[in-house]
């Protein structure tokens, strides 16, 4: 890969490289052609620079090169040819001033140049540069020093939390670790439009530094829960997903044992009808559960919330406000348990021309993690049509064409396939399992539809992917209970509590605090 690096000055003795080791007091007197010109370097805190090897050369190029050393009190001095334009170059800086000498007979010049020795150590593993940059350096001609802060919310600094730098021409990526202090140093290049990343988010901030020769430093702060409380929810996550597939496998295994016992009981249906029970049973079986069902209802309208229906009961209440949907749902393992729900409210059919339409999908069919590509995993199933045996084939279908396997899901792939479907008054309602990420929210910002989501497994609070689905595209979260229809309304560090858990809005993102 082509890294462009600020490359050291290393000159060695040439017949054109002119070397002057005067002290002071040494110095020749200027003539009519040549300036005598003293050059004091200090650094940014006006201390000077002793012993630094300083050369200068004609900006324009030349055969002759100009070199010295300062001494104890951090000046150099030179004998020039006057009305000249010099480069001034230390080992570690190249060209990092112009010096210029007066154009008039036996001047002498003194000129002080601010100078920040280079203290910091760099290397380059593949396309990252890590970098040690101790407290005393200072930004430099060539570099600008960022200072980087990293707390918790209540402002506790994080120890070893990790932040990367890319540049918008390079591939190459700086990396910054905070001490315990919660600080990190960096020297990046100028010259260029650079962004921000974490392990989990990109383009948190984006900066140009220009190329000039200004000393700059750029003081950041961020906060964040932390690598590791995230990690930890992400495996957390990944093991309830775990044991809700076991369970859906045993499920499966006992409804294939079992669906020739009969499909009265309303229980498994789905699973039933995929392992060989008739249509003609399974519609029976579905009407009766429906009738049961809505005469629960006329006794009680929050028989579905008191029943634990997670899927039935946001689609009951919003029953008139999503009269036409495209309804788009994960049929990977862990969502066995609610897919009767799907198929119990189009058994239903409590609005007179409810129109539904839905899309199934299994994350990529039975693809290898390393075959998904974000955009094209496919697995997505349609059925368009308002007819019971139709849904009940699709999503048989999607079933056996895979089963998912992974915590994260190509949740918003499905979605924007699914915008085809709509019409003008259409809802698009996602119907998820909160236990599984989104893989694929870096396509978002194709999705313009506001998404209604309905959530199956809240016990543990809501999967802070689904706020940022629904956040970016105007939409809403809906569980058994809870309807948040005005997410978009936060503000940035604003907090929200939902079901017991607390939730901050952070740069767009959601971060569950509790």
């Amino acid at each position: 890969m082509l890294f462009v690096f600020i490359l050291p000055l290393i000159i060695t003795a040439q017949t054109d490289t002119i070397h002057f080791d005067w002290k002071a007091g040494q110095v020749p007197d200027p003539s009519e052609t040549k300036v005598q010109l003293t050059l004091w370097i200090v650094d940014l805190n006006n201390r000077p620079v002793k012993s630094l090897d300083l050369w200068l050369g004609l900006e324009g190029g030349g055969e002759t090169i100009y070199h010295t050393q300062t001494d104890q009190r951090g000046k150099a001095y030179f004998l020039l040819p006057r009305g000249q334009r010099y480069l001034l170059s230390t080992a570690d800086e190249a060209d990092f001033q112009v010096v210029k000498t007066h154009d008039r007979s036996f001047v002498r010049s003194r000129l002080t140049v601010r100078y920040a020795p280079k203290t910091y150590e760099e290397t380059v593993r593949n396309d990252t540069v890590y970098q040690i940059v101790p407290e005393e350096q200072m930004p430099t001609a060539s570099r600008v020093l960022v200072l980087l802060t990293v707390t918790d919310f209540d402002g506790r600094p994080h120890e070893g939390e990790q932040l990367f730098f890319t540049y918008k021409s390079s591939p190459i990526a700086y990396v910054a670790q905070t001490d315990r202090e919660g600080v990190a140093r960096l020297m990046l290049p100028k010259g260029d439009s650079l962004f921000m990343h974490t392990l989990f988010e990109r383009n948190l901030a984006d900066f140009h530094f220009p190329n000039d020769r200004r000393a700059g430093r750029l003081r950041l702060r961020y906060r964040t829960i932390g690598t590791k409380a995230i990690l930890a929810r992400e495996a957390e996550r990944k093991r309830q997903a775990a044991i809700r597939d076991s369970l859906a496998e045993l499920a499966r295994v006992r409804d294939s044992l079992d669906f020739i016992k009969g499909v009265a009981d309303g229980k498994g249906l789905l699973s039933k009808y995929r392992w060989g029970a008739s249509y003609s049973q399974i519609e029976g079986a579905l009407q009766q559960l429906a009738e049961k069902t809505k005469q629960a209802l006329a006794e009680d309208p929050t028989y579905f919330e008191q029943a634990g229906h997670e899927i039935s009961a946001p689609l009951y209440r919003h029953r008139e406000l999503w009269t036409n949907k495209v309804v788009v749902t994960d049929l990977t393992g862990s969502m066995s348990p609610y897919l009767d729900q799907v198929l119990l409210w189009h058994a239903l059919a409590i609005i007179p021309g409810e129109h539904n339409r839905y899309l199934f999908f299994n994350d990529g069919d039975h693809k290898l993690t390393e075959e998904k590509k974000i955009g094209a995993t496919g697995g997505l199933y349609r059925c368009e049509k308002q007819d019971m045996q139709q849904l009940l084939e699709a999503m048989k279908t999607t079933m056996e064409a895979g089963s998912g396997g992974e915590s994260a899901e190509n949740d918003v792939e499905a979605l924007l396939s699914a915008t085809s479907m709509m019409g003008e008054v259409d809802e698009l309602v996602l119907i998820a399992d909160n236990y599984s990420d989104v893989r694929d929210l870096e396509l978002l910002s194709q999705l313009r539809i506001p998404v209604r989501i309905v959530l199956a497994g809240v016990e543990n609070g809501i999967n802070e992917d689904y706020l940022h689905l629904a956040y970016m595209t105007g939409g809403s979260i809906h569980t058994l209970e809870d309807d948040l229809f005005h997410l978009t309304h936060l503000n940035d560090g604003e907090t929200i509590q939902i079901g017991g858990y607390s939730y901050r809005v952070n740069g767009g993102q959601f971060i569950q605090l509790d």
